[in-house]
């Protein structure tokens, strides 16, 4: 759907019209579809991660992060050139064209996020009710 031209936001409303259930909901229940009404919506991200992931070509992909120290659970991300990468090591279900036709177009479509301001307590202060660090919480704007 993405290559011929379907955007993610739509590949969700499809999904979730169709009461297909995203894949924690599959985890949780093992099923694929399920007409009740259930709390195992899709959403955009998980369409762009499932887009990014190569495991549906048939690769394993590893050291994507690293622990910081054994002391301390910290994890950072690796850089790409740093991942460990082998090829063929399941049966894909995805074609290796159709993937690198979604990859062109993915990166065609990202948005190009700049900072407008570098503030200086940036990731230190959190919301009390959501523990999310913007201003968009509903509960501290009441």
């Amino acid at each position: 759907m993405y290559v011929s031209g379907t955007g993610s936001k739509l590949i969700v409303e499809c999904l979730n019209k169709n009461h297909y259930l995203s894949p924690s909901g599959y985890r949780k229940t093992g099923i694929v579809q399920n007409e009740d009404k259930t709390n195992y919506f899709w959403n955009a991200t998980t369409i762009c991660d499932m887009l990014k992931n190569e495991v549906y070509i048939g690769n394993t992909v590893q050291n994507k992060v690293s622990v910081v120290s054994y002391k301390v659970k910290k994890l950072r991300k690796v850089v790409k050139e740093r991942h460990i990468r082998v090829e063929n090591t399941h049966e894909p279900i995805i074609d290796k064209e159709i993937f690198e036709k979604a990859q062109i177009i993915h990166k065609e479509r990202a948005k190009k996020v700049v900072k407008q301001y570098d503030y200086l307590l940036r990731g230190l202060i959190y919301c009390k009710h959501c523990r999310m660090a913007n201003a968009n919480c509903i509960k501290s704007k009441s």
